[in-house]
């Protein structure tokens, strides 16, 4: 009886007692584009896919996150592409294009 009244503390100290967990995350590092000068009418365009208005992405407010690798980055003007142009993206980068005034 007293063994196993013995045991049965061990037992509960034993399982008070447990390493500290730890775990480690990776965060995503994606790159991002940042389009200045764009008007508030100007439409930006990556891969052929329209993605809102350029002047979004000015890079104060606000930049797109995007994949790593080689994108056409065109931003269109009431139809009329003013800025076309094909840009590798690495990572932990921020491209900035800047446009015309």
């Amino acid at each position: 009886m007293i063994i196993r009244t013995l045991a049965l503390g061990v037992a509960l100290i034993l399982m008070g007692c447990s390493y500290p967990t730890t775990s480690v995350r990776t965060v995503e590092s994606k790159p991002q584009l940042a389009i200045v000068n764009a008007s508030p009418s100007s439409v930006l365009l990556i891969n052929g896919v329209p993605v809102g208005p350029a002047a979004a992405y000015d890079g104060k407010k606000s930049t797109l996150q995007m994949d790593r690798g080689t994108h056409r980055v065109e931003v269109q003007e009431q139809g009329r592409t003013i800025y076309s142009q094909m840009i590798y993206l690495g990572d932990d980068l921020t491209k900035t294009i800047t446009l015309p005034n």
